[in-house]
This record gives structure tokens, sequence and C-alpha cells, in this order.
């Protein structure tokens, strides 16, 4: 025989890819770069500025530079090539979760917003959303992905919900949040009052260094953990409204 069944000669298609999401360690790694860049192109502004100090407003524009390299470093990158000088290092890519393709100079520009405004707490719900978003990332529908060239980065794929689970009502879990923000508040409040006995962020002034130090690390930590209760509540995780596996409706009941 000289050929072979048409059967036989097609090849099978292979099942798609999963997307690859970044690690925490990953994006950690390439907000470090990133931050460095801004602050090598600030400290440059700087001496440039100092340098043509004698040039009437120069100071007023370097000083309008910096802001701009401040604000528009990280959504012009992210707008125009999908990712910035820390993202490539890492072989990140940050993408649109609606479209697939780079998100919009606003969409960028409100995520690097958020992302300030809340800094590395804003990374915590990476360990327990589906495509591993920080809330930046949810709040602009966005995900950060690992370059397609890229083999033997790190990465993480879309967590999938176990067969059969089943979570308890909306209301339920809204009344356990509740409770538990109100706890964790309670236990802020009190840690408060024991590391400030003076009083003294009552009346601003007399704090120890020690209190001016460990006051916003509570603060912090409060945020913290109240956007986890949240999280972790709403996916059925809290005490009191666990999520709990259903019949499957393989089995057929007698």
């Amino acid at each position: 025989m000289t050929g072979q069944p048409a059967t036989e000669s097609t090849s099978e298609i292979a099942p798609a890819s999963p997307v690859r999401y970044a690690t925490f360690t990953g994006r950690f790694r390439a907000l470090v770069i990133d931050n460095l860049c801004i602050s090598a192109l600030g400290i440059a502004l700087f001496f440039a500025g100092d340098a043509a100090s004698e040039v009437p407003g120069a100071t007023r524009v370097m000083l309008l530079l910096v802001v701009a390299v401040i604000l528009l470093y990280e959504p012009l990158q992210v707008s125009r090539r999908g990712a910035t000088i820390g993202h490539r290092y890492a072989h990140l890519r940050v993408v649109d979760a609606r479209t697939g393709s780079w998100p919009s100079f606003g969409r960028a520009f409100v995520r690097f917003l958020i992302k300030t405004i809340l800094g590395v707490i804003s990374f915590f719900t990476m360990e327990l959303t589906r495509r591993h978003q920080a809330v930046h990332d949810m709040l602009t529908h966005t995900t950060v992905q690992v370059a397609e060239s890229e083999q033997v980065a790190p990465y993480r794929v879309e967590r999938v919900d176990e067969p059969n689970v089943v979570l308890p009502g909306r209301l339920r879990r809204l009344t356990v949040i509740l409770l538990y923000l109100v706890a964790i508040f309670f236990v802020y409040a009190v840690s408060i009052s024991i590391v400030d006995t003076t009083g003294c962020l009552r009346h601003r002034s007399g704090c120890s260094a020690v209190t001016r130090a460990l006051v916003p690390v509570m603060g912090w930590a409060w945020i913290a953990l109240s956007l986890t209760a949240i999280i972790a509540g709403w996916k059925g995780l809290l005490l009191g409204a666990r999520r709990s596996r259903g019949v499957s409706s393989d089995v057929v009941v007698a």
C-alpha cells in the first residue's frame, strides 16, 4: 500500500494550553524594578533641575516632569505595550480580562492609582481569587499573565471550584462577614488602646517613636485582615458560613 487512511494521517488537535497567571514573587520583582527605574529618572531630573536652576522657571518645569514620570510611567507603558520595564524583566504582561488585549490608558491609569493607594495590601487577594488577581486587577478587570514566549517562569493556572461545592446563602455570608469585620475592628481598637496608653494619638502630641511606628503598621494590618475576611467570607471559607459538598448529579438515589 502506498498511502495511509485519512483518519490516520490527520493529526489530533492539541488542547489549548491554560492561561498562565503571574505569581506574587514575579509581580513583586517587577514592582521593585519599576520603583528603581522611577527613582533613577527622578534623580536624573533633580540633577538636571539643579544644573539649570538659574534659568527662570526651570525648577517648576523639573518638578512637573517628576510628577509626570511618577503618574505616567506605568499607565503609558501598560496601555501601549502591555508591560512596564519591570514587567518585561519578569516576563509578565498586563491583559484586559474582557478583550484579551492591552488595557486602555484610562483603565491602566485607574489601575495604577488603586495600586498606589492600597500598596502591598492590594496583593492579598491573589491567594483567594480565581485568576490570581490583586484588588487593583479586579476593580479594573485586568489580569497579569506570564508572557507566551517565556517557558520557564513560574506561574499559576486558574483556580477551579471543586465539584459539587455548595455555597451558603448570600445573606448568611454577608452576616458572617459583618461579624468578622466587627471582631477585627474590636481587636484593632483594643490593640491601639494598649499601644497608646498615654492617649497621645487623641491629642496628636507627645507620642513616642515606638507608638508612631506601630500605629501605621496596625492600621495596615486591620485593612488587610478586613479585606481578607470579605473575600474569604464571600467564597465560603469563614467559620459560620463554610461551603459544603452537595450530592453529585451522577449519584442515583434509590
